[in-house]
């Protein structure tokens, strides 16, 4: 059992060493536009959570959660007018998608 932990922790290590070694860093563009992605994400996440709850305290939190989703857009919007890079570019395009797909689907504005 020991030996097996042993391997098992030496094949994570040297999967962590290949990983680190063959991902290319990120830049400072990407970074912006994961940070909002981030945020999106906790927003919707809330948003679903107190979607079916009904009750008043749940209905305030999805309304700050549907204003908080719309500032996110607003500000994605922002900060793709500043963006220079393909893959900061593509990744807020796909971002975006993404928003406009969970405004459509739960008919925010």
């Amino acid at each position: 059992m020991g030996k097996a932990f042993l391997v098992f922790l030496l094949i994570a290590v040297a999967a962590f060493f290949i990983y680190k070694q063959t991902s290319k860093p990120v830049s400072d563009e990407e970074l912006k536009v994961k940070a909002v992605e981030e945020r999106f994400l906790m927003a919707s996440a809330k948003f679903m959570g107190t979607a079916g709850s009904g009750l008043a305290d749940g209905l305030d939190v999805a309304e700050a959660a549907v204003i908080q989703v719309q500032k996110i857009r607003n500000e994605l919007a922002r900060l793709r007018k500043s963006l220079t890079e393909d893959t900061a570019l593509l990744r807020a395009d796909e971002l975006r998608g993404k928003i406009d797909a969970f405004c459509r689907k739960n008919d925010i504005d």
